[in-house]
């Protein structure tokens, strides 16, 4: 079928997680540093993997880490990056292939002003692995395919695990058997809810540790579907892009932790004619309310529960991308990896 080998890496997520998993568990997969060590945590990416810095920034932070995610680019433009220090800084490079261009350079330039560097790619012997002082390679999230999904999920379970506290730890690892058991719940519901409407735009709006998902969302809508997309906090769609809401535009909420604002959103996004898909640990209570309402099941904090709530805008987006006849495994004007 059109997009057989990204429908196949999506579904797969469950299982690579299982596996790595288990390399965590007993301890063949460890950061080969301390992250204690360090005054600084500066998390680097381009694309889908600055999201997925975004993401692993907020996860440190509130865990007691000073971190950042900064975009690959900005330490090649912005001099304020690449400024002297006498902290302990340490630039943690993220990449599945470990080829970006970008990433290296960036790397490069840090490393020279004193920063230590530790890759992470999904690609054995890749430049970033072989050019970083410390490596971190999660295999399990290699792919064949043009868009990332399953080294999203996988490099942010891995790094989630190994800079989290044991009830992080003992949440995640309920996580394989909760991504099979949603995918096998509702993968045709959400499939039915892209096909319900000749969608033309599409929302995502999240909040907390749920933003940098909406990001990510936003992304695969394009990459896959080649369809325009936004994403926004939450509450902030209100303040001017409603205006561009219509019957054709389909808006992808992550139920928000604050349940009274998440509900009456909902219900003015529905005002505005939008289709309105909830998704993530509260889902549920916007039964009723929302078009189409999915929890991913478990006990999960929203940062704990980031691999299982990507997994439905992933869905939603493959689902789109085969109602408008797209080819995901080939998305138009993109390459697997970024090389100037």
């Amino acid at each position: 079928m059109s997009g057989e080998v990204t429908w196949s890496e999506l579904k797969s997520q469950p299982d690579a997680w299982k596996a790595l998993l288990a390399r965590l568990q007993s301890g063949a997969l460890k950061l080969p540093i301390d992250l204690d060590d360090f005054d600084e945590l500066v998390l680097l990416g381009s694309g889908t993997s600055y999201y997925l810095a975004l993401a692993l920034a907020d996860w440190m932070r509130r865990r007691g880490r000073n971190a950042r995610a900064v975009p690959s680019c900005e330490v090649l433009l912005d001099p304020w990056e690449t400024r002297e220090s006498n902290a302990r800084r340490l630039a943690i490079g993220l990449s599945r292939s470990g080829q970006s261009s970008e990433l290296l350079l960036a790397e490069k330039r840090l490393r020279a002003v004193g920063f230590a560097t530790l890759g992470v790619s999904c690609t054995d012997g890749s430049d970033l692995l072989v050019n970083s002082q410390h490596g971190l390679l999660v295999s399990e999230g290699y792919e064949d395919g043009l868009v990332m999904l399953r080294s999203f999920s996988s490099m942010l379970l891995a790094v989630q695990w190994l800079s989290g506290n044991a009830a992080d730890r003992a949440a995640l690892a309920a996580l394989p058997d909760a991504g099979a058991a949603f995918l096998a719940s509702h993968a045709d519901a959400l499939t039915a809810a892209a096909s319900s409407r000749a969608f033309d735009r599409f929302v995502f709006l999240a909040s907390g540790p749920d933003h940098p998902l909406a990001l990510e969302a936003a992304l695969k809508i394009q990459e896959m579907s080649i369809s325009t997309s936004e994403a926004y906090h939450s509450l902030d769609y209100r303040h001017g892009p409603k205006a561009c809401a219509d019957e054709k535009t389909a808006v992808v909420l992550f139920a928000l932790s604050d349940r009274e604002h998440g509900l009456a959103l909902a219900r003015d996004l529905k005002d505005l004619g939008a289709a309105v898909i909830v998704v993530g640990q509260d889902a549920i209570a916007y039964d009723g309310v929302a078009d189409l309402a999915v929890a991913g099941g478990g006990s999960f904090s929203a940062g704990q529960a980031a691999a299982l709530s990507i997994l439905p805008v992933q869905l939603f987006a493959f689902a789109t991308a085969m109602r408008l006849g797209r080819e995901p495994n080939a998305p138009a004007n993109l390459s697997k990896v970024v090389v100037f």
